[in-house]
């Protein structure tokens, strides 16, 4: 499931609150960190429909992916050449 990606300032601006001893330097290295792991978990998020597909699962529907019992990454690159070639 996708999450809303807050920005870095709305991040910096809770933990200055939750944490107020931080200095300002850690703060927003922090809120850069929590951005980008926001980033990742969507990019990486198996969605629920091809609506909306997350980054991965684009560019698997785009290479010609379908759902079959390949269990790695190596088999189902291989069953995409394949029917590339017949």
């Amino acid at each position: 499931m996708k999450i809303q990606i807050e920005t870095y300032n709305r991040i910096a601006k809770q933990l200055k609150e939750e944490y107020p001893k931080l200095s300002d330097f850690e703060i927003l290295s922090l809120a850069i960190q929590i951005q980008r792991n926001q980033i990742l978990e969507n990019g990486l998020a198996v969605s629920s429909s091809d609506k909306y597909p997350s980054a991965l699962e684009a560019i698997a529907i785009a290479l010609g992916y379908e759902g079959s019992n390949s269990v790695t990454i190596t088999d189902v690159l291989r069953n995409i050449v394949n029917r590339e070639e017949v």
